[in-house]
């Protein structure tokens, strides 16, 4: 919805316009009124304004040193010139400074009509304009390395439609690896942050780290750095396709193992920071991705990946075998598919949160050999259902949680059993939230609706409400709508009407009084909009009542 400002030091032609101009359906406005340029100027300061009608002759400050102001404010704004007087001089330094359109004061409202939808017309105009396109794309190169490590990390976590779409999604972000060559995986982990404990000095070691390793391994490999968490990362390496001599081929055992040593013993050095690495000599294929990060967290946490300084660069005869598993579990994928499940039910999908629910049913279903993986699985899951959980009213959340059938995957006969009943649990919770979400709908609803009633003679757009209530403007509009069925400005204009014949049929007050009692600044609009909205005068309504006395324009 656009904004319109009508300044003018007349108040019956503001008054005027501003009834008029919110009794049209074909646009989409908030209309406001000032009656000076310093008056304009104040609202201008609080509100962005898209249009402003301005008379050019006014005292103190005309239009033209108003039209600058509002430019400087706001560089997209229409603005519209009503004048008195058809002064060719005035006009030409109007349209000098972006100035849309100028009407004659005696051609009416049709000539405002057609100066508004000219400037709608451009304002939409200005919206399709290529710079916006050109903002997004300069953009999305600053955030093309975040966008480079994220797309590295949902690889990582097992996301195979990503790797479906390697060629292309390198080529959009520029990933500096090739699609259908294999790659090389080092995780590095901080074996102690000593002075660097801050977010910004994590970050700094961060980078400082990627730069040592960079320097070493120049010119002979292409390398992608991600963070994992607090003291871990992944890097992803490949040959650089010029590389020379040194290049890391699928058995560079020993040319790997030499530069991650001397890349751990420079950054002790230089940043006392000891670092521990664990790197498979042999590089997978993409789609390993997620299989060989699952062997880094398995390796490191047993054995000799407890200590400090850590290294160890095997191949397949040298790796501890993970005994009696011969189908790989991805935890980093569970990880990932439970933070969607969580999205899912804060923006309440509940298909798509059920879906995520049944893949990982049937994951843990693979493993009916292992009850150590399905208890994993179930026991990841309790925390995100009692962290949805709490965040329904203490009302919504009475009868559904049975706590000790929730934490423990014994008071469960089967896996089956326990899955249905988080699939019992998940259904219920979107049900209890649904309806917390239309009783809070429904009060914002009744303090919209009071409001108005209360303040009929006042400031009744959607700004000012949205200002009383909470909102903004635009989401309280949509919100209403939602909930009842009806436009809040058709509501508004309903309340106003039925409190006019009210007032028409049971008072005696004048005509002019109704009018301004329901908030409209000019009486003859307060006609039309009566005339338009019952096919009768004010008059005649109260005449075939029989209310008030009789009154006569």
């Amino acid at each position: 919805m656009h904004r319109l400002l009508i300044v003018d030091d007349e108040p019956l032609i503001v008054h005027g316009l501003v009834d008029f101009i919110s009794q049209q359906e074909r646009w989409p406005l908030e209309v406001y009124g000032a009656l000076s340029a310093e008056e304009a100027l104040a609202m201008l300061d609080r509100h962005r304004m898209d249009i402003v009608i301005s008379d050019i002759g006014m005292p103190e400050m005309d239009g033209l040193e108003l039209q600058k102001r509002i430019v400087r404010r706001w560089p997209k704004c229409k603005i519209i010139f009503l004048t008195g007087f058809n002064d060719f001089d005035y006009v030409q330094e109007a349209m000098r400074h972006q100035g849309l359109d100028y009407v004659l004061k005696a051609e009416g409202d049709d000539a405002v009509v057609q100066a508004l939808e000219k400037a709608i017309e451009q304002i939409k105009e200005d919206i399709r304009k290529e710079e916006l396109i050109l903002q997004a794309d300069k953009q999305l190169k600053l955030a093309i390395p975040s966008l480079q490590k994220e797309l590295l990390s949902h690889i990582l976590q097992g996301d195979l439609h990503s790797v479906t779409r390697l060629d292309s999604l390198f080529g959009e972000l520029n990933v500096p690896f090739a699609s259908d060559a294999p790659v090389m995986m080092a995780m590095v982990r901080y074996d102690h942050f000593g002075r660097f404990h801050s977010i910004y000095d994590r970050s700094l070691l961060s980078y400082s780290i990627q730069n040592i390793a960079q320097e070493v391994l120049t010119n002979s490999v292409s390398l992608v750095s991600i963070e994992l968490d607090r003291s871990r990362m992944m890097w992803f390496m490949q040959p650089c396709p010029d590389g020379e001599g040194g290049g890391l081929s699928v058995n560079a055992l020993p040319y790997a193992g030499g530069c991650l040593e001397l890349i751990q013993q420079t950054c002790r050095e230089l940043l006392d920071m000891p670092l521990s690495f664990i790197m498979k000599e042999i590089a997978v294929p993409w789609a390993e991705v997620g299989d060989l990060y699952e062997e880094y967290n398995r390796l490191l946490s047993r054995g000799l990946g407890m200590g400090s300084e850590f290294l160890w660069i095997y191949d397949e005869t040298t790796a501890m075998p993970h005994e009696g598993r011969h189908t790989p579990f991805h935890s980093g994928q569970l990880r990932s598919r439970i933070d969607l499940m969580t999205l899912y039910f804060q923006n309440g999908q509940k298909d798509a949160f059920e879906g995520v629910l049944s893949d990982i049913v049937a994951e843990g279903g693979r493993f009916t050999a292992d009850p150590s993986i399905q208890q994993e699985i179930y026991y990841s899951l309790v925390p995100m259902f009692l962290s949805q959980l709490n965040r329904l009213s203490g009302e919504e959340q009475r009868g559904l949680i049975d706590i000790g059938r929730l934490t423990g995957l014994g008071a469960h006969v089967s896996w089956n059993e326990a899955m249905e009943y988080l699939r019992m649990l998940s259904s219920s919770m979107f049900a209890e939230s649904r309806g917390g979400m239309e009783r809070e709908e429904n009060v914002v609803v009744h303090k919209v609706q009071r409001y108005v009633q209360e303040h009929l003679g006042g400031d009744l757009s959607l700004v000012a409400i949205g200002d009383v209530i909470g909102h903004n403007s635009k989401y309280l509009s949509r919100l209403y709508k939602k909930a009842t069925g009806e436009d809040l400005s058709a509501y508004i204009s309903g309340t106003k009407l039925k409190k006019a014949q009210e007032m028409l049929k049971d008072t005696n007050m004048k005509i002019y009084e109704v009018s301004a009692a329901i908030g409209f600044l000019s009486e003859p609009y307060f006609y039309r909009f009566f005339r338009k909205a019952t096919g009768m005068t004010p008059q005649d309504y109260r005449d075939l009542h029989g209310g008030g006395t009789h009154e006569h324009l």
